[in-house]
């Protein structure tokens, strides 16, 4: 029996994966998922108690994807710089793979997951992914010897990367291919080094 609901509970937050996949996150409905899994649209309550923890949930499990995504084809014996740049093209070939999910993480997400000081940008959640990403970044402050703070650095590669990522899923972005989205990212940090340098 403890089986069976295991794998309920499991087909419950793959069909809420499949259906943000498909339709997005403000399409999401719990009656739907239940109808889809067979079973009553109170079942996906009995198991995760609201939709804020199920949509908790299923988002985690997005975040895992895009956190195997990120790091795809990454060389740790590489600059930081030359990893920055893989990890960026990595993060928006997520966005046009799968422009749901990343709608979902990172225009719609409903949850907090950074916190903002003067000095840094903080992960305060356990959805991978921005913790990777800041740690790229921290070796490429260090091998650079950036005087600004962590907190500006952090949030103009963030906002540069996901910006793009933006652009790359709409439709001027149909003719940034990968060599061209590489060497974007490699031209801004070329501009943010030598600015860091003066």
């Amino acid at each position: 029996m403890k089986r069976n609901t295991e794998k309920l509970k499991e087909d419950l937050i793959l069909t809420g994966v499949e259906e943000i996949k498909q339709s997005g996150i403000d399409n999401l409905s719990l009656r739907t998922i239940a109808k889809s899994c067979g079973v009553t649209h109170g079942t996906p309550y009995r198991h995760f108690e609201s939709k804020e923890n199920y949509l908790n949930v299923v988002l985690k499990h997005i975040s895992t994807l895009l956190d195997n995504e990120l790091v795809k084809d990454m060389d740790i014996k590489q600059s930081a710089g030359e990893q920055l740049v893989q990890m960026g093209l990595n993060l928006i070939n997520f966005s046009k793979k799968y422009p749901y999910f990343f709608e979902a993480l990172f225009i719609k997400f409903p949850f907090k997951y950074m916190k903002f000081t003067e000095n840094t940008i903080s992960d305060t959640s356990d959805f991978p992914g921005f913790s990777k990403f800041k740690h790229i970044v921290l070796m490429l402050r260090k091998e650079e010897n950036f005087t600004n703070s962590e907190a500006e650095s952090l949030l103009h590669f963030w906002s540069f990367i996901s910006g793009l990522a933006v652009i790359s899923g709409s439709p001027m972005g149909n003719e940034l291919d990968n060599v061209t989205i590489q060497s974007t990212i490699r031209h801004m940090l070329d501009i943010y080094i030598k600015g860091e340098r003066k």
